[in-house]
Order: C-alpha cells, then structure tokens, then sequence
C-alpha cells in the first residue's frame, strides 16, 4: 500500500530536487566554463534556439536592453557569439560547444548520483522526472511575470 505525501510535504520534496537540480547545473557550468558569468551563460543560452536582437532577449529574460548589448559584447569578444549583418547576434561553433559540454558534464554528474540509489528505486526516480518534466515543460510556455521579486 503506498501512502500518497500531503501537498505540503510534495512542495518540499520538489523544492530539494530543484535545488539539487540548480547545484548540479552550477558545478557542471564551474567545472566547463569558470570564466563564463552565469548571465553570460543565459545570453548563450537565449541564443541557442535562434539569432536574435539584444533588445529582444533583454525583454524576454527581464534585463535592460544596454546591459544585454554589453553582455553580447564581452561574448563576442570571446568569440561565443557574432553578429550578423541585420545587427542580430548567434552563437558561434565556440558558444554551441561551451552549452554542449556544460549539458554532457551535468549528464555526468547526475547519472553519478543515480548510480548510487538502490537499483529498485532507480525506475521509480526515472517515472519520477518523467512526470515532473511533463508537468513543468508547459510552464515554459507561459510569459513571465515582470515582478521584482
């Protein structure tokens, strides 16, 4: 008989999952890219689905427009991003390769800590995120909220 957690003790599960999540993503991004800022590493990662206008993606991800040209800046000059002739900006083979190891590094590290659960709980983790992820995954498409906070 399985006992279903109370919606209070569901939210602080999933509270300690996202923070692993975030720790597992911030080691891989300071074991592959140290150099790279966290907000350098948004700017790429903005760029990853297509070329954009820096005022667009400063919009988007709720940061001003002069700060999000500076940042594109300091990534062209680091050769992670150029800019096209219609003023926009994409990723460079350099920019594809820093999210590219970043991913396969947290791949890493997270199937590290998988390994170490009981092989009859690693089907019910897989379920797990399954679900999570196909809850979570629309909310990606909902605009955001402009709130300070």
């Amino acid at each position: 008989m399985s006992v279903e957690p109370e919606p209070a003790e569901a939210k602080v599960a999933a509270e300690h999952v996202a923070r692993s999540m975030i720790e597992l993503w911030q080691r891989a991004h300071e074991e592959v890219a140290p150099t790279v800022s966290e907000e350098q590493m948004r700017g790429l990662l903005a760029l990853e689905r297509e070329q954009a206008d820096p005022d667009r993606i400063a919009r988007d991800i709720g940061v001003s427009p002069s700060s999000m040209r500076q940042l594109f800046h300091r990534l062209e000059q680091r050769t992670l991003v150029r800019r096209v002739a219609s003023g926009e900006f994409c990723l460079t083979g350099a920019g594809k390769c820093v999210l590219e190891a970043t991913r396969q590094r947290r791949r890493q590290l997270l199937e590290q800590v998988l390994v170490t659960a009981a092989p009859e709980d690693r089907p019910v983790l897989r379920d797990a995120f399954r679900q999570l992820y196909g809850l979570v995954s629309p909310l990606a498409r909902i605009p955001r909220s402009r709130s300070p906070l």
